[in-house]
């Protein structure tokens, strides 16, 4: 946990210093956190019941468990779907698919909210993922 802080915070830090480029401006937006259910009902809530019904003391149960966890990690990272995990909605984060003039159906993830109108910095993750942060010079 406290190495996910710190990332957490040199990840912050990193960004904070500004995103390159110009500010782009929202033409389309689409709500799309509901992505993050499907991936605690598609994979959390049938491990935890393994978890609960296994007895993890069984090294067998215990390393079956971590290469699941292993295996879904690699699924989503190789498919750019880390953006539905549930921790950026936990710490406040919010995913949307945009389209501005420069950029078409792109994914964002942004602290807070964002809407239609809205100015942002991009700063690009993956393919066609970016983190931004909103313009303050509306």
């Amino acid at each position: 946990m406290m190495l996910g802080l710190l990332f957490y915070k040199f990840f912050n830090y990193k960004f904070m210093k500004g995103a390159p480029g110009l500010p782009q401006k929202v033409n389309a937006i689409q709500d799309i956190n509901y992505e993050t259910v499907s991936f605690l009902i598609t994979y959390i809530i049938p491990l935890l019941f393994f978890v609960v019904g296994a007895d993890l003391s069984a090294y067998r149960n215990f390393i079956v468990l971590i290469m699941t966890l292993i295996i879904i990690g690699i699924i989503y990272c190789r498919t750019n779907m880390f953006y539905t995990n549930p921790t950026l909605a936990i710490l406040g984060y919010h995913v949307y698919k945009v389209s501005t003039n420069q950029l078409t159906d792109v994914i964002v993830i942004i602290h807070g909210k964002l809407n239609k109108g809205d100015s942002f910095y991009p700063r690009l993750i993956d393919d066609n993922i970016y983190f931004i942060k909103k313009s303050s010079h509306e």
